[in-house]
Protein backbone atom coordinates (compact mmCIF):
# COMPACT_ATOMS: atom_id res chain seq x y z
CA UNK A 1 0.00 0.00 0.00
CA UNK A 2 1.48 3.73 -1.05
CA UNK A 3 2.50 5.64 1.98
CA UNK A 4 -0.41 8.85 2.91
CA UNK A 5 1.55 12.04 1.74
CA UNK A 6 1.87 13.95 4.98
CA UNK A 7 -0.27 17.16 5.52
CA UNK A 8 1.25 20.37 4.25
CA UNK A 9 0.30 23.56 5.50
CA UNK A 10 2.24 26.27 4.10
CA UNK A 11 2.31 29.57 5.87
CA UNK A 12 -0.12 32.44 5.29
CA UNK A 13 1.07 35.62 4.70
CA UNK A 14 -0.05 36.94 8.38
CA UNK A 15 2.45 33.67 9.60
CA UNK A 16 5.21 34.69 6.91
CA UNK A 17 4.89 38.07 8.70
CA UNK A 18 5.47 37.00 11.72
CA UNK A 19 8.33 35.11 11.41
CA UNK A 20 9.88 37.83 9.65
CA UNK A 21 8.98 40.23 12.41
CA UNK A 22 10.38 38.06 15.59
CA UNK A 23 13.50 37.59 12.79
CA UNK A 24 13.87 41.10 12.86
CA UNK A 25 12.91 42.25 16.68
CA UNK A 26 15.02 42.69 18.98
CA UNK A 27 14.58 39.65 20.44
CA UNK A 28 16.93 37.77 17.92
CA UNK A 29 20.86 39.03 17.66
CA UNK A 30 21.46 41.86 15.19
CA UNK A 31 23.30 39.71 12.01
CA UNK A 32 20.15 37.00 12.33
CA UNK A 33 18.57 35.93 9.26
CA UNK A 34 15.91 37.71 7.94
CA UNK A 35 12.68 35.91 5.76
CA UNK A 36 14.74 36.36 2.66
CA UNK A 37 18.09 34.79 3.88
CA UNK A 38 16.21 32.12 5.26
CA UNK A 39 13.83 30.76 2.51
CA UNK A 40 17.04 31.01 0.58
CA UNK A 41 18.81 28.89 3.53
CA UNK A 42 16.38 26.12 3.78
CA UNK A 43 15.70 25.50 0.04
CA UNK A 44 19.52 25.08 0.33
CA UNK A 45 19.12 22.52 3.13
CA UNK A 46 16.39 20.81 1.16
CA UNK A 47 18.01 20.18 -1.97
CA UNK A 48 21.58 19.50 0.24
CA UNK A 49 23.28 15.89 -0.23
CA UNK A 50 23.71 15.78 3.32
CA UNK A 51 20.95 16.07 6.03
CA UNK A 52 21.72 19.07 8.94
CA UNK A 53 21.29 18.46 12.21
CA UNK A 54 18.27 21.04 13.90
CA UNK A 55 20.88 22.24 16.50
CA UNK A 56 23.24 22.87 13.08
CA UNK A 57 20.92 25.03 11.20
CA UNK A 58 19.04 26.66 14.08
CA UNK A 59 22.09 28.21 15.52
CA UNK A 60 23.18 29.30 11.51
CA UNK A 61 19.68 31.31 11.21
CA UNK A 62 20.38 33.12 14.54
CA UNK A 63 24.05 34.16 13.19
CA UNK A 64 25.77 31.93 15.49
CA UNK A 65 29.76 31.86 15.24
CA UNK A 66 32.87 29.78 16.00
CA UNK A 67 33.40 32.28 19.27
CA UNK A 68 30.03 30.58 20.51
CA UNK A 69 26.43 30.58 20.16
CA UNK A 70 24.12 33.82 19.94
CA UNK A 71 21.44 34.27 22.68
CA UNK A 72 17.74 34.39 21.01
CA UNK A 73 15.57 36.02 23.80
CA UNK A 74 11.96 34.15 23.17
CA UNK A 75 9.30 36.17 25.58
CA UNK A 76 8.16 32.64 26.28
CA UNK A 77 8.66 28.77 25.84
CA UNK A 78 5.28 29.20 24.21
CA UNK A 79 6.77 31.62 21.80
CA UNK A 80 10.30 29.32 21.15
CA UNK A 81 7.79 26.50 20.32
CA UNK A 82 5.82 29.04 18.06
CA UNK A 83 8.76 30.14 15.98
CA UNK A 84 10.10 26.59 16.01
CA UNK A 85 6.57 24.86 14.32
CA UNK A 86 6.91 28.02 11.64
CA UNK A 87 10.18 27.31 10.77
CA UNK A 88 9.48 23.68 10.70
CA UNK A 89 6.11 24.12 8.26
CA UNK A 90 7.96 26.40 6.17
CA UNK A 91 10.73 23.94 5.25
CA UNK A 92 7.99 20.91 5.10
CA UNK A 93 6.32 23.51 2.24
CA UNK A 94 10.05 23.78 0.57
CA UNK A 95 10.40 20.12 0.46
CA UNK A 96 7.34 19.12 -0.42
CA UNK A 97 7.12 20.86 -3.57
CA UNK A 98 10.40 20.25 -4.63
CA UNK A 99 9.81 16.43 -4.02
CA UNK A 100 6.56 17.18 -5.97
CA UNK A 101 8.74 18.13 -9.09
CA UNK A 102 7.26 21.81 -8.62
CA UNK A 103 9.79 24.52 -8.23
CA UNK A 104 9.19 26.82 -5.47
CA UNK A 105 8.67 30.96 -5.24
CA UNK A 106 11.49 32.54 -3.63
CA UNK A 107 10.65 35.02 -0.90
CA UNK A 108 12.12 38.59 -2.04
CA UNK A 109 12.03 42.10 -0.83
CA UNK A 110 12.81 44.81 -2.18
CA UNK A 111 15.56 46.53 -0.13
CA UNK A 112 16.14 50.49 0.41
CA UNK A 113 19.74 51.98 0.50
CA UNK A 114 21.08 51.87 3.48
CA UNK A 115 23.42 54.80 5.21
CA UNK A 116 26.70 55.67 3.37
CA UNK A 117 29.44 54.67 5.53
CA UNK A 118 31.44 58.06 4.96
CA UNK A 119 30.36 61.64 4.00
CA UNK A 120 30.41 61.63 0.07
CA UNK A 121 30.16 57.92 -0.48
CA UNK A 122 27.19 56.44 -2.10
CA UNK A 123 25.11 54.18 0.36
CA UNK A 124 25.11 50.55 -1.00
CA UNK A 125 21.81 48.94 -2.37
CA UNK A 126 21.78 45.07 -2.13
CA UNK A 127 21.47 43.66 -5.01
CA UNK A 128 17.55 42.11 -5.85
CA UNK A 129 17.49 38.41 -5.09
CA UNK A 130 21.47 38.60 -3.50
CA UNK A 131 19.63 38.24 0.40
CA UNK A 132 17.61 34.76 -0.65
CA UNK A 133 21.44 33.50 -2.43
CA UNK A 134 23.23 34.33 -0.14
CA UNK A 135 20.79 32.42 2.15
CA UNK A 136 21.16 29.37 -0.02
CA UNK A 137 25.15 29.87 -0.35
CA UNK A 138 25.32 29.25 3.53
CA UNK A 139 23.80 26.05 2.90
CA UNK A 140 25.80 24.86 0.31
CA UNK A 141 28.93 25.76 3.01
CA UNK A 142 27.65 24.06 6.13
CA UNK A 143 28.94 20.90 3.29
CA UNK A 144 30.80 22.24 1.37
CA UNK A 145 32.97 18.96 0.44
CA UNK A 146 29.70 17.54 -0.59
CA UNK A 147 28.29 19.88 -2.61
CA UNK A 148 31.61 19.66 -4.92
CA UNK A 149 30.31 16.82 -7.22
CA UNK A 150 27.57 19.21 -8.31
CA UNK A 151 30.30 22.52 -9.35
CA UNK A 152 31.75 19.47 -10.92
CA UNK A 153 29.09 18.41 -13.11
CA UNK A 154 27.99 20.46 -16.02
CA UNK A 155 24.29 20.42 -15.43
CA UNK A 156 24.32 20.70 -12.16
CA UNK A 157 26.93 24.02 -12.12
CA UNK A 158 24.83 25.82 -14.42
CA UNK A 159 22.15 25.73 -12.15
CA UNK A 160 23.98 26.93 -9.63
CA UNK A 161 25.39 29.82 -11.86
CA UNK A 162 22.44 31.99 -11.11
CA UNK A 163 22.28 31.24 -6.97
CA UNK A 164 26.03 32.12 -7.08
CA UNK A 165 26.17 35.39 -9.37
CA UNK A 166 23.74 36.73 -7.26
CA UNK A 167 25.02 35.37 -3.80
CA UNK A 168 27.81 37.26 -5.23
CA UNK A 169 26.67 40.18 -7.09
CA UNK A 170 29.38 42.43 -5.46
CA UNK A 171 32.12 40.45 -5.42
CA UNK A 172 34.10 41.75 -8.10
CA UNK A 173 36.88 38.44 -8.05
CA UNK A 174 34.12 36.21 -8.88
CA UNK A 175 31.38 38.58 -10.59
CA UNK A 176 33.87 40.83 -13.22
CA UNK A 177 31.10 43.74 -13.87
CA UNK A 178 28.20 45.41 -11.54
CA UNK A 179 24.85 43.06 -13.00
CA UNK A 180 22.28 45.68 -14.72
CA UNK A 181 18.74 45.18 -13.70
CA UNK A 182 17.93 43.37 -16.77
CA UNK A 183 20.35 41.14 -15.97
CA UNK A 184 19.43 40.57 -12.03
CA UNK A 185 15.78 39.81 -13.64
CA UNK A 186 16.94 37.21 -15.31
CA UNK A 187 18.77 35.65 -13.01
CA UNK A 188 15.94 36.03 -10.58
CA UNK A 189 13.49 34.28 -13.06
CA UNK A 190 15.84 31.37 -13.18
CA UNK A 191 16.00 30.35 -9.19
CA UNK A 192 12.79 28.65 -8.93
CA UNK A 193 14.09 25.74 -12.03
CA UNK A 194 17.90 26.31 -11.10
CA UNK A 195 16.46 25.32 -6.97
CA UNK A 196 13.95 22.46 -8.48
CA UNK A 197 17.19 20.87 -11.11
CA UNK A 198 19.47 20.95 -8.29
CA UNK A 199 17.04 19.08 -5.73
CA UNK A 200 16.78 16.52 -8.71
CA UNK A 201 20.48 16.29 -8.85
CA UNK A 202 20.75 15.29 -5.50
CA UNK A 203 17.47 13.20 -5.42
CA UNK A 204 18.45 10.86 -7.90
CA UNK A 205 21.91 9.88 -6.79
CA UNK A 206 20.23 8.41 -3.04
CA UNK A 207 21.98 5.94 -2.23
CA UNK A 208 18.76 2.98 -2.18
CA UNK A 209 15.26 3.51 -3.64
CA UNK A 210 14.33 4.38 -0.39
CA UNK A 211 16.72 7.53 -0.17
CA UNK A 212 15.41 8.45 -3.17
CA UNK A 213 11.98 8.66 -2.32
CA UNK A 214 12.54 9.98 0.60
CA UNK A 215 10.90 14.10 1.29
CA UNK A 216 13.91 15.63 3.48
CA UNK A 217 11.99 16.15 6.84
CA UNK A 218 12.99 19.61 8.99
CA UNK A 219 14.98 18.00 11.25
CA UNK A 220 13.80 18.57 14.70
CA UNK A 221 15.46 19.22 18.05
CA UNK A 222 15.93 16.06 20.39
CA UNK A 223 15.31 16.27 24.01
CA UNK A 224 18.57 16.02 24.92
CA UNK A 225 20.06 19.11 22.54
CA UNK A 226 20.17 22.24 23.16
CA UNK A 227 17.12 24.54 24.17
CA UNK A 228 17.25 27.70 21.52
CA UNK A 229 16.93 29.87 24.25
CA UNK A 230 20.56 29.93 25.16
CA UNK A 231 19.40 28.85 28.57
CA UNK A 232 22.08 26.30 28.80
CA UNK A 233 19.33 23.85 29.60
CA UNK A 234 18.15 20.38 27.37
CA UNK A 235 15.13 21.55 25.20
CA UNK A 236 12.97 18.68 26.85
CA UNK A 237 13.79 20.34 30.40
CA UNK A 238 13.80 24.49 28.85
CA UNK A 239 10.71 25.72 25.91
CA UNK A 240 10.41 21.88 24.97
CA UNK A 241 9.46 20.66 28.42
CA UNK A 242 5.42 20.70 27.73
CA UNK A 243 5.88 20.42 24.02
CA UNK A 244 5.31 16.89 22.08
CA UNK A 245 8.29 16.32 20.70
CA UNK A 246 6.82 13.32 18.40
Amino acid sequence: MAARKPRVDPLTESELDELDRFLLSSATPEDSMDLEELDGFIAGLVCSPVAAGASEWLSLIWGDTEDGRRPVRFGSAAQCRRILELLDRHWATIAWTLHSGMPTMPILFEYKPGAASAPGERAQELVPGSTWAIGFMRAVGLHADDWQEAFDDDDASESLTPIVTLAHADDREIVEQPLSPQQVEALIEQLPDSTLELHQFWHQRGTSPDDRAAVRKPPRLKPADPCPCCSGRRFSQCCGASASLN
